[in-house]
């Protein structure tokens, strides 16, 4: 579960008392409506520690209830299987394109794709075509040419030229996935050196880019060990792993296969630098980042070990998982099952 926040206390205007004093800003789970149900979410609300009236004692600001409300709609989204407001802002980023400029690439009004990042969860029908659009740079092009009429000749122009790079880049990563999968051929059913849990290669690769946005110093190995403990840490508290990767016992402890494919996935950004004793790899984060969704026990987990590792080296926590039972017990190149784990050292 997600621990409770400490109550912050700050100086500001009261609506109930009517005068500036000491009040307790408030983050913690609750419920709010959202299309007949009831969403569990992160709520933020101020409370005056002084009043004590029928009308309660807490309030969100405009600002605040609007944030509130995005998250709801987007935990909403997550639980429905639809893409979240970041996510959606996250296709613009990808394709340098403004609010109108999707719409329009997708036949659609001036101001849905607006309504989508700010307030309106969006229909199935509607979401299934802006998925299409987010995987597949192919199709966004063809949908760019059936709407040529709704842009400039000179942008048109520009999106096409990024779109054609960006379908050449993509034929890279695609051999990447396949790369990435040929290697988890024998691991196509849930077992315990996967965490009971099938490869999720789009959960790795965001994971990734939390990391690589709130870690300190991210090289590849330091990388791989964020990894293992975010997938053991969530197998321990819920019974499967959080990607389903499979980790080899080796040197550096824990390392999952296909780590050589994994860094490039086209979430985080990879500067390689050539020393007298090997490469090194840093890991850095896309120029605009998007952050994905969470669910609030992942977001908890990934929170967990940023803490615990954000200013370590990669060689300080592969001495640190030296220690570890799972570590012990394996000989160099055994896979790691998850059920060697138990009590993370000192965790």
């Amino acid at each position: 579960m997600l621990e409770p926040r400490p109550v912050k206390t700050i100086s500001r205007d009261c609506p109930f008392c009517d005068k500036v004093h000491e009040i307790e800003h408030h983050i913690e789970i609750g419920l709010m409506p959202v299309k007949d149900e009831e969403i569990e979410c992160v709520v933020e609300y101020y409370r005056c520690p002084i009043t004590d009236c029928e009308e309660g004692d807490s309030w969100s600001p405009g600002d605040m209830l609007g944030e509130n409300l995005l998250r709801a709609r987007d935990a909403y989204r997550a639980k429905h299987g639809l893409l979240t407001s970041g996510q959606i802002i996250s296709i613009r980023k990808k394709y340098t394109l403004t609010q109108k400029e999707l719409s329009n690439l997708l036949g659609w009004g001036d101001i849905t794709i607006s309504r989508y990042e700010t307030r309106q969860i969006q229909e199935e029908t509607y979401d299934n075509l802006l998925k299409m659009v987010m995987n597949n740079p192919s199709f966004a092009l063809s949908e760019l040419v059936k709407h040529k009429s709704s842009y400039s000749d000179e942008r048109f122009k520009e999106i096409q030229s990024e779109l054609k790079a960006m379908i050449k880049q993509e034929g890279n990563v695609s051999l990447k996935r396949q790369e990435i999968l040929n290697r988890y051929l024998d691991y196509d059913i849930e077992c315990d050196a996967n965490g009971y849990k099938l490869l999720d290669i789009d959960k790795v690769a965001d994971v990734m880019a939390y990391y690589a946005k709130y870690v300190n110093s991210l090289f590849k190995t330091k990388l791989m060990k964020l990894l293992w403990y975010s997938d053991v840490l969530h197998f321990n508290s819920y019974g499967k792993s959080l990607t389903g990767l499979v980790y080899q016992h080796r040197d550096l402890g824990a390392l999952p296969l296909a780590h050589g494919e994994i860094i490039y996935l086209p979430t985080v950004n990879v500067i390689e630098k050539e020393y007298e004793d090997g490469t090194s790899y840093h890991i850095v984060p896309l120029d605009e980042p998007v952050i994905p969704t969470f669910l609030l026990e992942e977001q908890d987990i990934l929170t967990k070990v940023a803490m615990k590792f954000r200013d370590m080296t990669g060689r300080e926590i592969s001495a640190y998982m030296h220690n570890e039972e799972a570590y012990l017990q394996t000989d160099m190149r055994d896979i790691i099952p998850y059920s060697m784990v138990g009590s993370i050292v000192r965790f």
